[in-house]
């Protein structure tokens, strides 16, 4: 019984000090000087100090090696030659949000990029014809063809059947020109079309992504309009 007795105290102690050691690890480095005895206050006190400096200073090297970076402000600047199927050419520089037709005498320019094999676009095309034929003195309404390998032939032959009534432009710089233009949207490089921009003297106004009600774009022609007035 004697020799039971002591092999369980030996076990009990074993294991109160494993608990006392494991728990003791997850005790805060600048806290561990508050449990030294009162005798060495003096002692405890110095090696607060020491400790705290000690990890003071390596906080700060960490900092200094890993410093906090500023997001940089990124900007989109380029220009591109658009033409249609007359040679009739716009100079057009994109600078941030803004997009400015150099030739243009409207002060409201309507983009609208779009493909011949997308059926919505097809369906916007008598709507524009409309918006053309009402409001052509005072914007620019600009379709720009992406992603298409039309021929010129079959170009002619898809504007004539669709009777488009306002400017394409079918250019090797258009695909450039939409995927800066999606960029300053914050669009993906890859966007759905149709997608129509509607600038008020080169400055963004509002846009479109996919086909939308003609009422509303009419009516925030009508809005852009007003701004011109203010």
């Amino acid at each position: 019984m004697h020799i039971i007795g002591v092999f369980f105290l030996t076990l009990l102690f074993l294991l109160t000090g494993c608990e006392e050691k494991q728990s003791s690890s997850d005790i805060p480095v600048e806290n561990t000087t508050e449990f030294l005895p009162d005798s060495h206050e003096d002692t405890a006190e110095e090696d607060r100090f020491k400790i705290h400096h000690k990890v003071t200073t390596q906080q700060n090297k960490t900092l200094n090696k890993n410093p906090v970076k500023k997001k940089k402000t990124v900007s989109f600047s380029d220009t591109f030659m658009l033409q249609d199927i007359k040679q009739t050419t716009y100079t057009v520089t994109v600078s941030n949000t803004s997009v400015v037709f150099k030739e243009a005498k409207q002060d409201i320019v309507l983009v609208n990029f779009f493909a011949s094999w997308c059926p919505p676009c097809l369906y916007q095309i008598p709507y524009f014809n409309d918006l053309q034929k009402r409001y052509g003195k005072e914007i620019l309404l600009v379709g720009v063809l992406i992603h298409d390998s039309m021929t010129t032939p079959k170009f002619k032959s898809f504007l004539a059947k669709e009777s488009v009534k306002y400017y394409i432009a079918r250019s090797h710089q258009n695909n450039d020109f939409a995927s800066l233009v999606a960029k300053t949207l914050h669009l993906p490089t890859k966007f759905s079309i149709p997608l129509t921009v509607i600038y008020v003297k080169g400055k963004y106004f509002t846009h479109y992504e996919s086909i939308v009600p003609i009422e509303m774009i009419e009516y925030d022609i009508q809005q852009a309009q007003k701004k011109l007035k203010q």
